[in-house]
């Protein structure tokens, strides 16, 4: 897939079909968003045993749950026996088992197939290979993260590497404590947008000064086009009266204190 390049000020967007075509979007799920690591929820909102979050990966259902011994598993929220749904709520918490609506196919929170009806009739059921289907996961910085592929890409090159390459020290984000920072809100937002755009619009900052005056009035160089100037280590400056990163420049929150002033009025993203 080529684009011709007008003039070198402008970056030429993908054409048109590439927004709207289910066979594009098709391949984009199979090929990017079930291979790579994904950041599914915080490790805090699965708080105890039998907590669990559903979430929709690519074109799969993925069940994510803490087990009794206090560990966090992945399975694809699909029942073994005829490939119902296991879980219908975003989220909830289990008692001991999640038991299949349709046929009562019950698994443990290990993912252990532990009854179905007329089971004890059917020696040849081995529990554990009739068990839910893991998903690899991994727990980081207080996200929980999973890859649907079958050899998932190196976690500390794909997900740890990118943020070495950002901030130039995968130490400097450490500061920040990020796994035991509380909740304060969450808004979630259903865009009708095909994927592609909204990582276009968030790139690109050039509607900022229009759009957002007051974004670029707490960071000035927001203005210059770009959400964040690209190079190892930067993070864009507040104004020279702005106290926080607030909608009026006032002040917010405390500072965190594992972060130091050279940090404190910056924005990396």
């Amino acid at each position: 897939m080529t684009t011709e390049v007008v003039s070198p000020s402008l970056i030429p967007t993908l054409p048109g079909h590439t927004y709207v075509s289910e066979d594009i979007f098709r391949a984009e799920q199979e090929h990017i968003f079930e291979q790579m690591w994904f950041c599914a929820v915080r490790t805090a909102d699965l708080e105890k045993a039998g907590s669990f979050k559903t979430v929709q990966i690519g074109r799969e259902s993925v069940l994510i749950n803490r087990t009794r011994k206090g560990e966090i598993r992945a399975f694809y929220n699909i029942c073994r026996h005829r490939g119902v749904k296991l879980c219908m709520e975003e989220s909830g918490e289990a008692n001991r088992s999640f038991q299949c609506p349709y046929h009562a196919w019950t698994y443990d929170l290990e993912g252990k197939l532990i009854a179905a009806p007329n089971l004890t009739k059917m020696p040849d059921i081995d529990r554990n290979e009739y068990g839910l289907v893991k998903v690899h996961v991994r727990e980081y910085m207080g996200y929980v993260w999973v890859s649907l592929a079958d050899e998932p890409p190196s976690f500390e090159e794909d997900v740890m590497g990118a943020i070495e390459e950002r901030l130039g020290d995968l130490r400097a984000v450490d500061d920040y404590d990020i796994a035991n920072l509380s909740l304060g809100r969450r808004i979630k937002y259903d865009v009708k947008a095909n994927w592609k755009l909204i990582i276009e619009n968030f790139m690109e900052c050039y509607h900022c000064a229009t759009i957002h005056p007051e974004l670029t009035e707490v960071l000035p160089e927001f203005a210059d086009g770009l959400a964040a100037q690209y190079f190892v280590g930067h993070g864009a400056e507040f104004g020279d009266d702005i106290k926080g990163f607030t909608i009026d420049g006032s002040e917010g929150l405390d500072r965190i204190p594992g972060v130091g002033d050279d940090h404190d009025r910056r924005t990396t993203q």
